[in-house]
């Protein structure tokens, strides 16, 4: 009898002890959970002088994820988590986004991916592509030169030859990350010359000179990008084009969390708006010259999934933690604006966690 006694407390001890005696960084089985808090790069291997060490390279490179680097500016930080993906289906196929008179493809795959889509596009319907540098997203193809009004095979040359052209005529794509992260925004710009230009004078305008022309264009791309074309696979070339992110949630010390959005004040307006409207979040006020907002914001909303009974008793008794009331605020930062959340009242910024949450769901929601 006094056995089983005991062994029933030694259970229970163990039991209420939560495991540790088992798990931990003390305990039988040590637990690593969070060794990859203290993962680094490592130096690349020293080769010595008399061999060459051209060949080696990286065969898996491991990108830079976006946002690290304000987490690493502090001592002490929580894990980002990772982006939920709330976007509508419409948001996640190849559309047509139009603003201020520009017209461009967003597709819903990274820049590494659309690149040799795009190379594809144009070699199929017979047009080199003279001028690459996938640093910097561009992508400039030969000067074609048209003379047979709407008789051509190819249906690049068919959709230029449709009005009347230059007849000559050079077209220059810029592939960009997008405002929401993962995808990528491709924008054209199509020069049309009475003579041969020369590569070396080329001067690129700000939109196209046969801007019905170039749309087409554009719904061309868009449309070979959403079909299922085999072949192009993946451009290691192009993993950094464009790097610096359009919209980024940033941590700094010091300072609430903002939202950075790398675009015109116009754009950026325009791309919190719709944010709010995608997300269907309730906006009670919003004043462009003041560049405020004010909402109503449910954490629940976006849970995903229904919680479990002891979520639910959990948030009954914390009734505050199903949301409240905000203020966005877009202010001129850096290198563009920031959007930043303060309380019901508009003058504190509201806690990380919180500041965090929201921006997320707005970056994950832009277009």
């Amino acid at each position: 009898m006094s056995l089983r006694w005991g062994a029933g407390l030694l259970a229970l001890a163990v039991g209420l002890s939560g495991c540790s005696y088992l798990y931990g960084e003390k305990a039988l089985i040590k637990s690593r959970e969070d060794a990859y808090r203290e993962a680094r790069e490592t130096l690349p291997p020293e080769i010595p002088e008399d061999l060459d060490g051209s060949i080696l390279r990286d065969e898996m490179a491991v990108p830079d994820v976006l946002g690290m680097e304000t987490y690493r500016q502090l001592e002490d930080y929580p894990l980002p988590r990772p982006a939920s993906l709330f976007a509508p289906e419409e948001e996640r196929q190849v559309r047509i986004q139009r603003f201020d008179g520009d017209e461009w493809v967003v597709a819903p795959s990274t820049p590494s991916v659309v690149w040799p889509r795009i190379k594809q596009f144009l070699s199929d319907n017979g047009v080199a592509v003279v001028r690459e540098v996938p640093e910097a997203g561009i992508l400039e193809t030969e000067t074609l030169e048209l003379t047979l009004q709407g008789r051509y095979r190819d249906i690049v040359r068919t959709v230029l030859s449709e009005t009347p052209p230059g007849p000559f005529e050079t077209a220059q794509l810029r592939v960009e990350q997008a405002v929401r992260a993962g995808a990528t925004e491709i924008h054209l710009v199509l020069l049309s010359t009475t003579e041969a230009p020369e590569r070396a004078g080329l001067a690129w305008p700000e939109r196209s000179s046969r801007p019905d022309a170039a749309s087409g264009l554009v719904r061309e791309l868009a449309n070979y990008l959403a079909s299922e074309v085999p072949g192009g696979g993946i451009s290691l070339r192009a993993q950094n084009i464009a790097a610096l992110a359009k919209a980024e949630v940033l941590i700094l010390r010091g300072l609430p969390p903002r939202l950075r959005l790398r675009l015109s004040e116009a754009r950026a307006w325009a791309t919190l708006t719709s944010a709010f409207t995608n997300a269907l979040i309730t906006v009670d006020e919003s004043d462009r010259e003041s560049g405020t907002v004010r909402f109503s914001f449910d954490p629940e909303q976006f849970a995903g999934e229904e919680p479990s009974w002891l979520g639910k008793a959990i948030r009954a008794l914390r009734p505050g933690s199903r949301g409240g009331n905000y203020v966005l605020r877009l202010e001129r930062g850096d290198d563009g604006y920031d959007a930043v959340i303060f309380d019901e009242a508009g003058e504190r910024p509201v806690d990380r966690e919180t500041g965090e949450q929201i921006l997320t769901v707005l970056r994950e929601f832009a277009s």
